[in-house]
């Protein structure tokens, strides 16, 4: 069995994440063979098959892992941001720091740029998205928002705010990060909170 925690196998992993985030900045998945990645990650064909089944395996794993780590150093407890507005319990639910979230996509640009087909042939952005909608509905259904009275379904709202989140993301990269972190963080705290009340509902997912 695979140790996770085995330096040698994180810094195999992070070698051959490396290599194919470098390869795809320039071409396709579909174009890419384990002997192009291995040799540029620098390791045997027999250690890639140690830790994946194929190709196909190794894109999709690797994609995954990234948007996880990206969500686990930008969600944070909510209770510190709420409180003002709802009762609740530490670590019954998490929020999306924008601070924490754009200064680890400014650290992992290149790895961004692939992920959403910035450069390469290739976009992955429906996985972000996907993990985006999931955190957010979390987020409706540990605070009831779902049952609560509004003008708005919060389904429309929630699939309205993260496409409109995502795409702001893109153009961002895509202008080669004009605006610091902290700055764009703000100004989309400010954006999404424009038309903030005393209820809490989908923008209160997003804090500074």
């Amino acid at each position: 069995m695979e140790n996770k925690s085995d330096p040698r196998v994180i810094k195999t992993k992070r070698q051959l994440k490396a290599a194919l985030i470098s390869l795809l900045a320039k071409q396709s998945v579909q174009s890419l063979n384990i002997q192009r990645i291995t040799q540029t990650a620098k390791v045997t064909r027999g250690t890639f098959y140690l830790h994946y089944t194929d190709k196909k395996d190794f894109v999709q794993r690797v994609v995954h892992d990234f948007v996880e780590d990206f969500f686990r150093n930008s969600l944070v407890d909510a209770k510190p941001f709420l409180e003002s507005k709802i009762e609740i319990s530490e670590h019954q639910v998490q929020v999306f720091s924008l601070e924490a979230g754009f200064k680890y996509i400014a650290t992992e640009y290149q790895t961004f740029m692939v992920l959403f087909g910035l450069t390469g042939e290739n976009e992955f952005s429906e996985e972000i998205k996907s993990e985006f909608l999931q955190w957010l509905r979390n987020f409706s259904e540990k605070l009831d928002l779902d049952s609560s009275s509004q003008e708005i379904p919060n389904t429309l709202k929630r699939e309205f705010v993260i496409s409109g989140f995502i795409g702001l993301i893109q153009d961002w990269l895509a202008q080669g990060m004009i605006y610091t972190p902290h700055f764009i963080s703000v100004k989309v705290y400010e954006l999404l909170h424009q038309n903030s009340s005393e209820k809490i509902d989908a923008t209160d997912f997003f804090v500074i």
